[in-house]
């Protein structure tokens, strides 16, 4: 908990990063939704489907346009696949300047010095994120698929449905743990190799398997006091969205609201980051 606090006083300190975070956030948003707008204004603003969208997600529309659309379909599939590949590069630049901020703690945050950060340890966080690749793959693909099949086993006779609701839920809860697990191991990979000034990402995984061994439910407790934090905020913005009504002045209000959630998982993203960092260096003797 002190490691907590420590981190949420830094996450503060370093709030203005946030402002930077969004900002490119919403530019690449708006490169992603803009084609679509349009196309959507074009066929449905002058149409009562008009209204009816204003609501929601509808499948009628979805249906008619995609019938209407059909032959652009790999032009879709490229404007999506394309984007979300940029998308990684962009999380992992960015990536080096959350870290890079909060490891110079003593410097003052200014545009300039968060995007040098950025291009500094891009390479290096680019490495760490192939290597990521591999553990993901393990986990997901090798250890979740051993327990699902044992999960199996477990309610290959089952007479009742409730086994499998049981076994659904619980593999569920699995797969998020495992995948926070080792979302958790390469966070700490980055930030030894910042807090290092280190170019060898693979250097750095190892020796992070060395420290995440020996204390791996302190920092696995911490990592999920911060993540049920986000989820709170997730709840509290979900709910308040319900009750907001779709038409007129509110849509305004929603879309401030919004924006306000965004900000705050931006910051949950820097309050990761300070805890983990300030966990390592409270065991600096473990670094080299």
């Amino acid at each position: 908990m002190k490691r907590f606090i420590l981190g949420f006083n830094t996450a503060n300190e370093k709030s203005r990063m946030v402002i930077y975070l969004w900002l490119i956030n919403f530019l690449f948003s708006l490169m992603i939704v803009t084609p679509f707008y349009f196309l959507i204004s074009k066929e449905f603003s002058r149409s009562l489907m008009g209204d009816s969208l204003a609501k929601g997600f509808d499948f009628m529309w979805f249906g008619d346009i995609a019938y209407k659309y059909q032959d652009i379909s790999a032009a879709l599939v490229g404007w999506f696949l394309v984007p979300g590949i940029i998308f990684l590069l962009l999380y992992t630049f960015l990536n080096g300047g959350i870290v890079g901020r909060i490891v110079a703690h003593r410097e003052k945050i200014n545009i300039r010095n968060f995007y040098a950060d950025c291009g500094k340890y891009f390479f290096r966080l680019f490495r760490v994120f192939l290597i990521s690749l591999i553990g993901y793959a393990v986990v997901v693909g090798v250890i979740y698929k051993i327990i699902s099949s044992l999960f199996k086993l477990w309610t290959k006779n089952a007479s009742t449905e409730w086994p499998l609701i049981i076994s659904s839920n619980l593999k569920f809860l699995i797969f998020i743990l495992l995948f926070s697990a080792i979302r958790m191991f390469f966070d700490y990979v980055k930030i030894r190799l910042v807090v290092e000034d280190s170019k060898s990402a693979i250097k750095a995984t190892i020796l992070t398997f060395s420290f995440i061994g020996k204390r791996f439910f302190k920092a696995w407790f911490l990592y999920l006091f911060v993540g049920i934090i986000g989820l709170l905020f997730a709840l509290i913005y979900i709910g308040i969205s319900r009750v907001l009504p779709y038409s007129g002045f509110f849509i305004v209000i929603l879309f401030i609201w919004q924006q306000i959630y965004i900000l705050t998982r931006m910051w949950i993203k820097i309050l990761f980051f300070s805890t983990e960092y300030h966990f390592l260096i409270h065991h600096k003797t473990f670094l080299p």
